[in-house]
């Protein structure tokens, strides 16, 4: 389920997207050709906050340092400036040549494209960029102050030179959320390069030398979005870091209510289903890689998708990928009714749109994913080669509760141990609602209690597939999975 503050996040991009009081400034889209194993794929981004998955090496990092080239920082401020050959510099093995990088980049009501190449030895159209404050966060704000040589003549370089940056009330109560604890003040002291993080609980005041890694570096995520300029770009490498599943969730609420209030535009990394699971459908993007290390750029991918690719630690032989949850229990039902033997041998994984599940059936078909692979999308959809379709010609909640009889239904009363007539009420109040994703969770409600959604899917599809659908219809969908199977 997104983070609690994603909603209003999404009300506000809907409504105001690229006008004044929106995003004006905004990075829509980046193509590579010729880094680091790109061949002119385009990443787009489609929400304020982007989180970007992938195994190691599919690339994520050379999105997030290319992205933090789209710009110039203005004068003054903290800001950088970010060249190419700061991030994709020549080195003693390899040299950087013939690579294009295009920018397509959203300037209030006008898309612009900006192109940065290097085609032998330097670089050119950086002067081309537009002005925008941009920051770029990598892996490196983890390595804890401890481990640092020199931390002492640090702090007392900090305190004998530097500034002091006090947070506020509410910042300090930003990070009290992200990390689950109360803190009392925080502030960061800074001299021109280093900058040290205290923060006072109960109290007691610590330095980061004695601060665990999540906290020192929320503490400087925190301070940095909350100093930042509104409309600014923020990049951050493996955004989990040092952050237990909890503090994960906390960041992302706080996150994306910052990109909400100061209308930033949060580009991340990460390999947490965490992570992934607090943001909406299409602030999810994941990099896949190809057996022939082409690369395909997924959106909108759930969090479960983005695990099952990321982890080899697998016993079962076939994926199949479907839309969404009540997808896959309508598909666990229809094999257990067919092909029951199958079942310990499948996994059945959720993954979003249909054109997501559609992209990775192509892929699919071409043997280039790492494991058998088939696909299948909602019955509504057109047949097509690389998919399979789910029984029906409409989605899966309108092919079960419209087409069970009233004594089907009074079936489904029995497992749900409620009065058939409340039952049927409910089903016939619900399906007057036009999202039929809603129709599970109006019928729960209205029949009281403590009713599950999920219960009255599970029930009623159960019911569909052994009385309505048949154990013969059932044996003839499922003969495709049986047979690919077969082949392993």
């Amino acid at each position: 389920m997104p983070a609690p503050t994603a909603s209003k996040l999404t009300s506000a991009w809907n409504a105001a997207r690229h006008q004044p009081n929106g995003w004006p400034q905004f990075l829509q889209a980046i193509n590579i050709q010729g880094l680091r194993g790109w061949r002119g794929e385009t990443v787009d981004f489609r929400y304020p906050v982007v989180a970007i998955a992938g195994v190691n090496g599919a690339g994520k990092s050379t999105i997030l340092k290319a992205a933090a080239a789209a710009y110039r920082a203005p004068t003054g401020g903290r800001a950088s400036t970010y060249s190419p050959d700061d991030f994709f510099p020549n080195t003693p093995w390899e040299k950087v040549r013939r690579v294009v990088l295009t920018y397509t980049l959203q300037l209030g009501d006008r898309a612009e494209t900006i192109t940065v190449r290097k085609p032998t030895e330097r670089w050119r159209g950086g002067q081309e960029r537009r002005e925008r404050p941009s920051y770029f966060l990598d892996v490196s704000r983890i390595q804890p102050a401890n481990t640092q040589i020199g931390y002492g003549r640090t702090a007392q370089e900090v305190i004998s030179r530097g500034t002091t940056d006090t947070l506020t009330a509410v910042q300090v109560g930003q990070l009290s959320r992200t990390l689950g604890r109360t803190y009392d003040t925080a502030h960061i002291d800074r001299s021109e390069a280093k900058q040290i993080g205290v923060l006072s609980q109960g109290g007691v005041s610590y330095s980061n030398f004695h601060q665990g890694a999540g906290e020192d570096s929320a503490l400087d995520l925190i301070a940095l979005l909350s100093d930042a300029p509104n409309h600014s770009l923020v990049i951050i490498d493996e955004v989990e870091a040092s952050l237990h599943p909890q503090a994960q969730r906390g960041l992302m609420t706080e996150l994306l209510r910052l990109a909400h209030d100061k209308k930033l535009q949060i580009i991340m990394s990460t390999h947490s289903p965490f992570i992934l699971e607090q943001l909406p459908d299409v602030g999810r993007v994941f990099i896949s890689v190809d057996r022939e290390a082409m690369r395909h750029v997924l959106y909108g991918v759930s969090a479960d998708f983005a695990l099952n690719l990321m982890d080899d630690e697998r016993h079962d032989e076939l994926d199949i990928y479907c839309e969404d949850e009540e997808a896959e229990y309508f598909i666990e039902r229809i094999l257990a009714a067919g092909a029951p033997e199958v079942l310990d041998r499948v996994r059945i994984t959720p993954v979003g749109p249909a054109s997501t599940v559609m992209t990775l059936g192509k892929v699919a078909t071409e043997r280039k994913l790492p494991r058998a692979t088939i696909c299948v999308v909602d019955g509504e959809q057109a047949a097509g080669t690389d998919y399979h379709l789910l029984p029906g010609l409409e989605r899966p909640e309108r092919v079960v509760y419209e087409s069970l009889t009233d004594r089907e239904w009074e079936i489904v009363a029995e497992r749900l141990g409620v009065q058939a007539g409340a039952l049927l009420d409910a089903k016939d109040a619900a399906l007057h609602i036009p999202n039929h994703h809603a129709w599970a969770g109006e019928i729960a409600r209205k029949i009281g209690g403590t009713m599950r959604p999920s219960k009255v899917w599970e029930a009623a599809t159960d019911v569909w597939v052994r009385d309505h659908y048949g154990s013969a219809a059932a044996k003839e969908w499922s003969e495709p999975f049986v047979e690919a199977l077969s082949k392993q």
